[in-house]
């Protein structure tokens, strides 16, 4: 596990008025920024498209933190691992792949690029048997329809590993959670070149009690890269912040609101222009979530409300369990915001819709898809 660097109440409240301060300024700087100068370049310069879009791993993990004896727990990761199996990933990344083919992002934010694998019942060897790894099925898929794209970067979060009981017995199962950003390399190099890369976790996590595993570390971070589009620079960000508060119940989301005030303070805290993409579990819907809030509060513009300012665009959830069963989504988790030099065209929602029975949802959250354009 990750180093864990505990949190104080007192730390909190200090950080949410250190924050309110820090963003005001921010606002205040960027409000100069935002308005454009100049027309946007033209040709195949006019546009950039960028994608958020959390992948999701193919299993509930809730049953499993709860789990209140080893005999319960390795019932449950089987069962986990089956729901996996089940939730047809080739077929669900199969249809993610699809998506980036119509809309041809030049950037994508990915959450949730799962890795499962599998191996003998043995605490001293790691399972080293490759079941399903999200980010080869979907570079594979993308290959196949001659799209090139290339991780800029890849940050592995959660990683663990817990037996499962099976017909034949005990085997070990593992998983891995990582933040990915894709870049197209099909592009001359004036048209979309990367520059530097900085991949990081957030300094403060929430670990989660259990009965059986003891204390769970869950790590969180961000990716962010520096990239110059016809000689414009601005700055990629890509996150996915907590989302077990609400498992735990707490009644304020101290460490998503936390994160999100380091990634204020940290990657966004530049003059470039920045682009912020990715699944912050925040409600963009609901008046008072506090962490979106703070992010509007740091200057950013959401580009779905700038584009679609009569539609609510909800993104999660699009199923419960069973990824063959469709419910109607009731909350805007996946956002992509901009600050500065850079302004949203159009913003689009995809994967959303309902499928026939006999094919899975890509994802129980749904993809934002944004057209942007730099001015000068």
């Amino acid at each position: 596990m990750f180093p864990y660097k505990k949190v104080s109440f007192q730390f909190l409240v200090a950080l949410l008025l250190i924050s309110l301060l820090f963003v005001g300024t921010q606002h205040a700087q960027a409000a100069g920024k935002q308005s454009p100068a100049s027309e946007p370049a033209q040709g195949s310069c006019a546009k950039l498209t960028v994608m958020t879009r959390n992948m999701y791993p193919g299993a509930d993990f809730a049953d499993i933190l709860a789990a209140q004896d080893l005999p319960t727990l390795f019932a449950e990761v089987a069962e986990a691992f089956a729901d996996v199996q089940a939730s047809d990933p080739k077929s669900r990344i199969g249809a993610i792949a699809h998506e980036i083919q119509i809309t041809n992002p030049g950037l994508i934010s990915l959450q949730e690029v799962a890795l499962w694998q599998t191996g003998p019942f043995d605490p001293q060897t790691p399972a080293t048997t490759v079941a399903f790894d999200y980010l080869h099925l979907l570079l594979a898929e993308l290959a196949k329809h001659n799209l090139e794209y290339e991780p800029v970067a890849v940050l592995t979060n959660l990683e663990a590993e817990v037996p499962a009981i099976g017909p034949s017995g005990l085997f070990d199962v593992r998983f891995t959670d990582r933040l990915v950003v894709l870049i197209r390399t099909d592009l001359k190099k004036h048209e979309l070149e990367l520059g530097e890369v900085e991949a990081r976790h957030f300094s403060t996590l929430l670990t989660v009690p259990t009965p059986t595993l003891g204390p769970i570390t869950i790590p969180r971070g961000y990716i962010a890269a520096d990239v110059e589009r016809c000689g414009e620079s601005f700055r990629f960000v890509t996150a996915h912040l907590e989302s077990f508060e609400e498992f735990l119940g707490l009644p304020f989301p101290f460490f998503r609101f936390a994160q999100a005030t380091e990634l204020l303070h940290g990657p966004a805290n530049t003059g470039a222009p920045v682009v912020l993409a990715g699944d912050f579990n925040a409600d963009a819907e609901s008046p008072t979530d506090p962490t979106y809030q703070l992010l509007l509060s740091g200057g950013f513009i959401d580009a779905w409300e700038g584009t679609n300012p009569n539609e609510p665009g909800y993104t999660w959830p699009l199923f419960l369990v069973n990824p063959f069963e469709y419910v109607s989504p009731y909350q805007r988790l996946d956002l992509v915001l901009t600050r500065g030099a850079v302004e949203a065209t159009q913003a689009a929602v995809v994967g959303e819709r309902d499928v026939t029975p006999q094919r899975p949802m890509p994802s129980d959250h749904a993809g934002v898809v944004v057209d942007l354009r730099l001015v000068h």
